[in-house]
């Protein structure tokens, strides 16, 4: 290990540009359903006409199905050892990317058709109908984002150790994600904000058009991108003993909850925007969306630079201090500047906010592809990517549940519900009221999480620039030796 000191831990196991963009391209489906999925409420809330009990019962439902099913199959994932003949490999990942992308897009679609005779109908058979199909398509849906989408998150730690690579390559998935969050989550929003039976046909038309699209990313990285069989363990390990030895990882733990703050942050503001835009923006005296949103994009940008800068100078986890304390100080702002009902003081408080929104982007992957490092090196001695794919959500997923069942509830709490006379929602307890409504689901709830979120991320995360680098010099030597037992030779 002595001699290994020296070694210029930015040149060590370069991927090539190719693999970078075609591993990059493959965040799109995710991204773009993903996105959709978030205007799920405004669709069966504002628009079927599911009551808000309902959806708070499948919420649950999915919350517990989502903590089942993450696990097995991601420790599935991680036990998988198929030879690719055509390849000349051993994979773990492939398999379930490429024959299950086709899958994975038709229960996407499945979603947002249920049949249109049953809009607006509050009698209890057709709300019971309503709700099974809300609850069994997605269902689908996550089980099937489970397989895939942990299979291409597990792809990036084994493709190479080197921090740079690592986030450069999930810079480039955020390049990708920024015009599949435009047009997978604006442009819903868009038709459903009000919905019309014509808005509604164009978005079941673009979720088509989706659906189709999501399989072709999934075959070019199936085809591009080659996986290390040094790292395909040989023998199979038992989802509790997987388990046992996870939680003996510190930096896991805090991973798992890092992973359900930054994803009920996400999740919430997806839901929440439509109505949001619809109950305030849209309310407010003089409001220019233009302008209004000028501000908010120009610092999202500008976040960009100075995470990476963060990083690059001191660590991955400093830079994800600063993004969930400025997304904190974000939130709080627009919340308190939406009593002056003043839209340019919003605009600014969504700026602030978006001077931290790319961090998750950026340095989520690299930072869980730390804690996976970390496992090999001091607990299992194994690359225990699927697995960690599987167990990491094992709050994110029931804090989406979280996520999509908060605003109608808030909402109803506070008079906005479904009329079935008015074929919409109605404010039922005056503007101001809904007003209050969509403010506290889209800054104050997501903002008393951010700041929970990071105090515990500031105080327990062990991985510290220092800590990361000496763990990537003793697992290069580790891996040289898997591979000289492989009788492989690395070019």
């Amino acid at each position: 290990m002595t001699k290994s000191k020296n070694i210029d831990l930015d040149e060590i196991e370069k991927i090539t540009y190719k693999e970078k963009l075609a591993y990059a391209f493959a965040n799109l489906p995710g991204t773009f359903f993903g996105s959709v999925m978030g205007v799920i409420q405004s669709f069966y809330y504002a628009w079927m006409g599911l009551q808000w009990t309902w959806i708070v019962i499948a919420q649950i439902v999915y919350a517990v199905w989502n903590v089942v099913n993450d696990p097995i199959f991601g420790n599935k994932i991680n036990n998988t050892r198929y030879y690719n003949k055509k390849k000349g490999e051993y994979q773990r990942y492939m398999p379930y990317i490429k024959f299950g992308a086709p899958i994975f897009s038709l229960a996407f679609a499945l979603v947002f058709f249920p049949p249109g005779i049953w809009r607006g109908e509050q009698e209890l058979t057709i709300q019971v109908w309503m709700f099974i199909w809300y609850m069994v398509t997605q269902l689908a849906y996550d089980t099937m984002f489970t397989l895939v989408l942990c299979a291409h998150v597990a792809l990036l730690p084994q493709m190479t150790l080197n921090q740079r690579e690592r986030e450069q390559t999930q810079l480039l998935c955020s390049v990708f994600a920024l015009p599949a969050i435009l047009i997978g989550f604006i442009v819903p929003v868009i038709f459903l904000a009000d919905p019309t039976a014509e808005s509604v046909l164009a978005f079941q038309f673009l979720v088509i058009g989706l659906a189709i699209f999501g399989v072709i990313p999934y075959l070019i990285l199936s085809s591009v991108v080659n996986e290390h069989s040094e790292h395909v363990p040989e023998k199979q390990t038992g989802l509790f003993e997987s388990l046992k030895l996870a939680f003996k990882n510190k930096s896991f733990i805090v991973y798992v909850i890092y992973d359900g703050v930054s994803v009920f942050i996400i999740n919430i503001l997806i839901v929440s925007l439509p109505f949001y835009l619809t109950w305030y923006l849209n309310t407010l005296p003089g409001f220019n969306p233009i302008l209004f949103w000028i501000g908010p994009i120009l610092c999202l940008f500008i976040s960009v630079y100075i995470e990476l800068k963060i990083a690059d100078k001191i660590s991955t986890k400093a830079a994800l201090t600063y993004s969930q304390g400025v997304l904190a100080i974000g939130f709080f702002f627009i919340f308190f500047a939406s009593f002056t009902l003043n839209w340019v003081l919003v605009s600014i408080g969504f700026s602030i906010f978006m001077l931290a929104f790319s961090g998750d982007f950026i340095f989520h992957n690299p930072m869980r592809s730390d804690t996976i490092d970390w496992d090999e090196l001091k607990v299992s001695g194994e690359r225990r990517e699927g697995l960690y794919a599987g167990i990491g959500p094992l709050l994110s997923k029931p804090m989406i549940s979280v996520a999509l069942a908060i605003p109608p509830s808030v909402m109803a709490a506070f008079g906005l519900i479904y009329i079935e006379s008015a074929e919409g929602l109605v404010a039922t307890q005056g503007l101001d009221m809904a007003r209050l409504a969509v403010n506290i689901s889209i800054a104050l709830i997501p903002g008393l999480v951010a700041l929970l979120g990071v105090l515990i991320w500031i105080k327990f995360y062990p991985l510290t620039g220092k800590v990361v680098k000496e763990m990537k010099i003793e697992l290069l030597e580790i891996h040289k030796e898997k591979r000289k037992k492989l009788g492989q030779k690395k070019t």
